[in-house]
């Protein structure tokens, strides 16, 4: 290939000399599996080099070279598989601009509240330590297909989310025939502590707007199915000045599986997140009924 365009390079330059001693205005000729195409305007000459299709036949919108020379200057382009040129959106005018972009893929963390529920005792079940209740979203990959060319793009991906549901002090889940109830304890705990891990598949609707020259302004919303991986009941007590760990035995009774509804909305690879499970966090008749909520802030890949 060096060689091939070493000879169009030469032929070209001796063109600039007398291009009409050694080719019409314009000229076409083949080489292997490329057509040669050398057109004369002025004193410049063009040289542009396409790839042949299987069957032999000129794909002129597969450029693969082009060579421009003039007797004090040339100036080569090479191709990998279009003739296409493509200008980025920030040099383009705002209404012309097309942005397909996706904002899952990520680190975050967030602030979650399980409303009130009530326990089979008829009591209330307020019992969220609200400051120490935090999720976790680990999201790996996402992909984005756009839908138009007015920003609007369609999100998937996957990723992991921890819940992490502290308790009040003194209060804890446990597991009473086949049922999950939050009890009250007269010893005192260092910590009690609900977990839930959950598998995730955003699909998502996110729209992005130009904001400068660099950075976008998004907004995106939909559902996140999500898979339980894992859940426990543990508390921390005190004994003989240790602290030791018990975990509740027993299934939780959580969702094998639900969804969220989520908001997300920020400038650039930051932004904030809203979501809430119009699920009850247990199953039906074996839990607190409680809706989990979740306000937080996310840093994207």
């Amino acid at each position: 290939m060096k060689t091939f365009f070493a000879i169009l390079a030469l032929l070209a330059s001796m063109s600039c000399v007398n291009a009409s001693t050694f080719f019409p205005t314009d000229t076409t000729f083949h080489y292997q599996n490329r057509t040669v195409v050398i057109h004369e305007q002025q004193d410049e000459i063009n040289v542009s080099v396409y790839r042949h299709n299987e069957a032999g036949d000129t794909i002129k919108s597969n450029k693969i070279y082009e060579g421009i020379f003039t007797d004090d200057k040339s100036v080569e382009r090479r191709y990998e598989n279009r003739f296409d040129i493509l200008v980025p959106d920030i040099f383009k005018p705002k209404d012309k601009r097309k942005i397909a972009a996706s904002h899952w893929a990520g680190f975050g963390v967030g602030f979650s509240n399980l409303p009130d529920g009530w326990n089979f005792e008829g009591e209330m079940a307020s019992a969220l330590n609200l400051s120490r209740s935090l999720q976790y979203n680990l999201n790996f990959v996402d992909n984005c297909w756009s839908l138009g060319d007015h920003g609007l793009s369609l999100v998937t991906g996957f990723g992991i989310q921890f819940n992490s549901m502290h308790l009040e002090t003194n209060k804890y889940m446990e597991v009473i025939d086949y049922k999950t109830l939050i009890s009250n304890t007269e010893e005192e705990l260092n910590k009690s502590r609900l977990h839930f891990t959950y598998l995730t598949f955003p699909l998502l609707l996110e729209v992005n707007f130009p904001v400068g020259c660099t950075e976008t302004l998004f907004l995106n919303a939909g559902v996140v199915g999500k898979i339980k991986t894992a859940s426990s009941s543990k508390i921390w007590v005190n004994e003989n000045g240790k602290e030791r760990k018990i975990k509740q035995p027993g299934d939780l009774n959580i969702r094998p599986a639900t969804f969220d509804f989520l908001l997300q909305a920020g400038v650039g690879e930051v932004g904030l997140f809203v979501s809430y499970t119009p699920l009850t966090l247990f199953l039906h008749n074996k839990g607190p009924e409680a809706n989990q909520g979740t306000v937080g802030l996310q840093l994207y890949f």
